[in-house]
């Protein structure tokens, strides 16, 4: 195996790494949200703290993810304009061509995956907190008899008391 090839072959092992550390992520984010549908705060906040973990492990690996990168550059004399998957694609042998190609297809792939899953949570999570306002708004109501008061521009001052309310047992 030539450098240029131990190279690509640590890149394309660094790449299997990533993608499944992206997988993960995939797998925590429908965890979070069946979490939050079953109103499970417990497990919300372990998916939650799980996510952080592989952030950071992410974060942690960039570093020898880029000197691969700068390896590989050198190795096969790509200019600027060329320092991309695709065009290392292009020029790379096999079997480490088909291994790239492959990686490149399933992180699009787990990548929009995993951002649909997150805006989805991201609507649930906005509903829910409505859900939790409105709640708050029927137990506090806003008294605008009360009070009196005038703030520094004339504007009578908002006053807040709490009144009885009628809430279910769902809330």
């Amino acid at each position: 195996m030539t450098p240029a090839e131990s190279v690509l072959e640590k890149l394309c092992d660094h790449f299997d790494d990533e993608l499944e550390r992206q997988e993960n992520m995939l797998a925590l984010c429908i965890a979070q949200g069946e979490a939050a549908r079953a109103h499970d705060l417990e497990f919300l906040e372990a998916k939650t703290a799980a996510m952080m973990a592989l952030q950071q492990e992410a974060i942690d690996a960039e570093a020898e993810r880029l000197s691969l990168v700068c390896q590989v550059v050198d190795a096969y004399d790509l200019p600027v304009e060329k320092q991309t998957l695709s065009d290392l694609i292009r020029i790379a042998p096999e079997p480490w061509k088909r291994r790239l190609g492959e990686f490149q297809t399933k992180m699009r792939e787990v990548i929009e995956s995993v951002r649909k899953v997150s805006q989805e949570n991201a609507g649930l999570m906005r509903r829910s907190q409505r859900v939790v306002n409105d709640a708050l708004n029927t137990v506090m109501r806003f008294n605008p008899a009360g009070g009196g008061r005038y703030d520094a521009s004339g504007h009578a001052e908002p006053v807040f008391a709490a009144r009885a309310a009628f809430v279910d047992h769902r809330g």
